[in-house]
């Protein structure tokens, strides 16, 4: 029986519609759900592919049947080199035991704990700034990123490690990103500058996290970190594997900086833009937090700080695209039947700006998540951390701290943006700002400490 399609783009004799996937890939899919709906079809060379943006068959892909669709395995060749088989990668028993291995170390109890890093070293990290000062504030963002994730998950003070751990995880997303766009796995024998740059970026991703495993091993001690527990797991009569620690601490350290603080770049951007918010992000901080510095107490407390940073996750959702999935055998969505062998893609970024759940997409607005209102949405309609036995086991981690940098930063500073600069996202493996975003801070006192 024929196989009824969705509807989508012809594409081309037997590339279909891949040089378009390759040269635009944030903006084809985008102009896919605007031209075609919530249910895409089109191919990828030989290859039948499916943009799926209704909320449901989200749910469908990701909750219900994930072992029906695990991640594509094109893909999974293509990232493998770079981040192993931990717990970004893997499937199924694997990503399982992966994902058991970490979890630990995002507990509730331990995030309070966390919290007080996030603040301290957001403190640390603007006390050379000067009121009229202008920074990179992508590269202010990620110095205190990095150091977050050091000290709370390796007890590792990473400091004097920041330039280097930066630049290799550009260095490493820009060539990843690169294979990823073309879906095409380039072995690591083939004799190429490519690979001789992949190799060297590996490296020094590799000997930034094992010598956190050397400081470690110094000393024995269980720190209660995420390091200590697989190291302990590693050690004698455990289960966890050289290959483990590797994987596991490469994963937590990567997706474990570079997401927030470029969650935090496009929230300053949002501000600058719409100062009505920055207003009402002010008052909140004033009314709640007094003139000093926030607490893990006060963290329920901020909720428009907290609504602002969901507001920007849905605009600008660094996992913009969700690794592609592949069906096992034929699969029902809806009102089609996905054949075996198809290539399911799955973009918050496009989920994110369907008006029917997003009224007015483009406009910056985080009343859109004022007393819950994102309770009410369908399963699947928001989705900036995934969904089912995959979403990202940091969301937490990561949301308590974009929310207290913010708050620290904010209280003491305006942060505005310098003018005539491209403020364009890029759409590779993760959702970018630009590089090097200019902005000038200028000093502010709480109003509630002015008055005192």
């Amino acid at each position: 029986m024929k196989t009824a399609y969705p509807p989508g783009p012809k594409g081309l004799p037997l590339l279909g519609s891949l040089l378009d996937l390759r040269k635009d890939k944030l903006g084809f899919l985008t102009s896919l759900a605007k031209t075609y709906g919530d249910f895409v079809h089109f191919r990828v060379g030989p290859r039948n592919a499916y943009l799926v943006s209704r909320p449901d068959c989200v749910h469908d892909i990701l909750v219900e049947h994930p072992k029906r669709m695990p991640k594509e395995w094109i893909h999974q060749r293509i990232v493998a080199p770079f981040f192993g088989n931990g717990v970004v990668t893997s499937n199924g028993a694997v990503h399982a035991r992966q994902r058991k291995l970490a979890q630990p170390a995002f507990q509730p109890r331990r995030l309070d704990n966390y919290c007080r890093i996030f603040v301290e070293q957001t403190l640390l990290g603007i006390e050379e700034w000067r009121s009229g000062g202008e920074y990179d504030i992508d590269n202010e963002m990620l110095r205190m990123t990095i150091q977050n994730v050091s000290l709370t998950l390796f007890s590792a003070d990473a400091m004097d490690i920041v330039p280097r751990a930066a630049a290799a995880m550009t260095d490493i997303l820009g060539l990843l990103g690169r294979e990823y766009d073309v879906a095409l796995p380039i072995p690591m024998w083939v004799p190429s500058e490519y690979n001789r740059r992949k190799k060297a970026a590996i490296r020094e991703l590799n000997d930034i996290v094992m010598k956190f495993v050397e400081d470690w091993r110094k000393t024995g001690q269980d720190k209660g970190d995420l390091l200590s527990m697989l190291m302990l797991a590693h050690g004698e009569g455990g289960d966890v594997t050289h290959d483990d620690l590797r994987d596991n601490m490469i994963a937590m350290f990567s997706a474990g900086h570079e997401t927030t603080a470029f969650t935090l770049v496009w929230t300053w951007i949002m501000l600058a833009r719409y100062p009505e918010v920055e207003a009402a992000l002010w008052e909140e901080l004033d009314r709640v937090l007094g003139g000093r510095p926030p607490t893990a107490e006060d963290y329920p407390k901020l909720v428009y700080t907290q609504m602002i940073i969901k507001e920007t996750l849905r605009i600008y959702p660094t996992g913009w695209l969700l690794f592609p999935r592949e069906t096992t055998e034929d699969v029902a969505l809806g009102e089609y039947t996905i054949p075996k062998g198809g290539m399911i893609y799955v973009s918050p970024y496009v989920i994110h700006r369907n008006p029917a759940y997003f009224p007015d997409p483009e406009r910056f607005d985080p009343e859109r998540f004022r007393a819950g209102a994102d309770k009410q949405l369908p399963r699947g309609a928001y989705i900036p951390f995934g969904l089912g036995p995959r979403v990202c086991m940091g969301q937490h981690f990561a949301t308590m701290e974009a929310v207290l940098i913010l708050a620290t930063v904010a209280q003491r500073y305006r942060v505005s943006i310098l003018a005539k600069q491209p403020l364009v996202p890029s759409g590779s493996l993760a959702l970018r700002p630009p590089r090097g975003v200019k902005v000038r801070v200028t000093a502010r006192q709480p109003a509630s400490a002015a008055a005192a």
